[in-house]
């Protein structure tokens, strides 16, 4: 008997345990951790800083704080369009588990910590600069996007908040030098989101959207619903992403020729670099001739933001240590399989 009670007991933690990770990897956006941690660490690689563990861990710290503000606040203003949107209906918002005051206090408690965070690290006033501009930036763009008359505008500051948030990490020192390997590096990043916000995150949600009266950078470049379930892509939308996933090809050639490296070092960085390019663009190939079944354009959307984004630690391998390597590492893999696990095959950020 004693047995039994004791194995149920175990199973209802089980179960709550289950059900709290669940609950948390929806709120904070858990799929997307790993874009937003990467982006510091980034930073001080491309300065050519090897940072000791307590920087790392500031770093990190910062990292989540800021990744916290700007998807659960993102979440709150969009509350109206998402309540209507299929892939949002685990939303806690949107089951009305959380209420939007909530919300709000989650996501704007994260912005005094953040700063505590950088007090306690010591980081420089140019970071500190830095890290206000980030904040700032996600905040207009939660307030605007899908609400601007030109959403290409709202795309372009929201690549900019994260874009600052590199340079959190390459500001690290009071002494850096930012050089070429920074400069390729914000470019390919403000870049790359424009191709993640503008393509894939329109496309997701078009119709509802278009239904909504939203505004996005899909919409606004003529993409349209068709059938039940299905996207007609338009040339203009077209042309914008072939000529996005160019800019990042010339953005690595151009960062792969200003490094020093050794030519060993070249070897492997524009190998790696290349190859995941390669899949790339093999996968937005695929993502604009699936508009058939949004599902199958979901997916494949986020495979291609992932082979997109894993690029860039290629890039600065060269430059990293092996604990820095590790971590860059776990903070790309962790989110990555933990949404395989919690979408399947399905892949959906």
């Amino acid at each position: 008997m004693y047995s039994r009670i004791a194995s149920s007991s175990e199973s209802v933690r089980t179960r709550d345990l289950h059900r709290w990770l669940t609950q948390a990897y929806v709120v904070v956006r858990f799929s997307a951790l790993g874009f937003t941690l990467l982006l510091p660490l980034l930073g001080a690689a491309s300065a050519a800083i090897s940072p000791a563990w307590s920087e790392i861990v500031s770093l990190l710290l910062i990292g989540l704080a800021f990744h916290v503000f700007a998807y659960v606040f993102n979440d709150v203003m969009d509350l109206r369009v998402d309540r209507t949107e299929p892939l949002r209906a685990d939303s806690l918002l949107v089951q009305g588990k959380m209420t939007r005051s909530q919300g709000l206090w989650l996501a704007w408690l994260q912005l005094p910590v953040a700063f505590v965070l950088a007090l306690i690290g010591e980081l420089p006033a140019p970071a500190l600069a830095m890290l206000s501009v980030a904040f700032l930036s996600m905040t207009i763009y939660n307030v605007y996007g899908k609400r601007c008359r030109v959403p290409l505008l709202t795309d372009a500051v929201q690549a900019a908040g994260w874009c600052s948030l590199v340079m959190v990490g390459a500001m690290l020192r009071q002494d850096t030098v930012i050089d070429a390997g920074t400069i390729w590096l914000l470019a390919y990043l403000f870049t790359y989101v424009l191709l993640v916000n503008g393509i894939h995150g329109g496309l997701r949600d078009l119709r509802n959207d278009i239904d909504c009266g939203a505004r996005t950078t899909a919409i606004w470049l003529g993409a349209q619903p068709k059938g039940p379930s299905a996207v007609l892509f338009s040339a203009r939308l077209i042309t914008y992403a072939v000529f996005l996933q160019a800019g990042l090809g010339l953005f690595v050639a151009l960062a792969l020729a200003s490094f020093d490296y050794t030519a060993g070092q070249l070897l492997v960085a524009g190998a790696l670099a290349s190859l995941l390019l390669l899949v790339s663009i093999g996968a937005l190939f695929v993502a604009l001739t699936r508009g058939e079944d949004r599902r199958d354009l979901v997916a494949v959307g986020a495979f291609h933001i992932v082979a997109t984004l894993a690029v860039l630690p290629t890039l600065y391998l060269p430059r990293l240590n092996v604990t820095t390597a590790a971590l860059m590492f776990l903070c790309f893999t962790v989110p990555v399989a933990a949404m395989y696990c919690y979408n399947g095959r399905r892949w959906c950020l």
